[in-house]
């Protein structure tokens, strides 16, 4: 039982990565970024400005799940249905990964079956690239939108 009256401050539990998040936490590091873990065990870093995230807290490494969070906060219904129409020509013109428009934002995500556990090594950078054009091509629509 802990001690509520205690001065100490309560320590949070060590997050321990699965193998998947220490493979990916490792391949990250070698490739120059600086990933982290959450509480979840998933793995999060930047890459142009922008916040990365892949799911590893499953420990499935023959799955890849790469996503970019939460990447425009949509205000209302109008700017909502922009956001659908900018996701439709987001993938017209992009055959990887998927824009979710949710109620209050947009994300983006690349899932990929992989052969076998080390596989992501061979996926995951070009994966990202193309996650980034995705992104930028749902911007551009949204952005030519507002100019019309």
């Amino acid at each position: 039982m802990t001690d509520l009256n205690s001065n100490e401050p309560s320590a949070q539990p060590e997050v321990v990565p699965t193998p998947y998040a220490a493979a990916v936490l490792d391949f990250l590091t070698e490739e120059g970024f600086r990933p982290h873990l959450d509480e979840d065990s998933d793995v999060f870093f930047k890459y142009e400005g922008m916040t990365y995230m892949v799911l590893t807290a499953s420990n499935e490494p023959t799955v890849l799940t790469l996503v970019l969070p939460y990447f425009w906060p949509l205000e209302d219904a109008a700017e909502r249905t922009r956001a659908l129409e900018a996701a439709m020509f987001a993938h017209r013109h992009v055959r990887i990964g998927r824009v979710t428009v949710l109620e209050g934002n947009v994300s983006a995500s690349v899932n990929a079956y992989l052969p076998d556990e080390d596989s992501f090594r061979a996926v995951l950078l070009s994966s990202l690239d193309g996650l980034k054009y995705l992104f930028l091509k749902f911007r551009e629509h949204m952005h030519a939108q507002l100019e019309n």
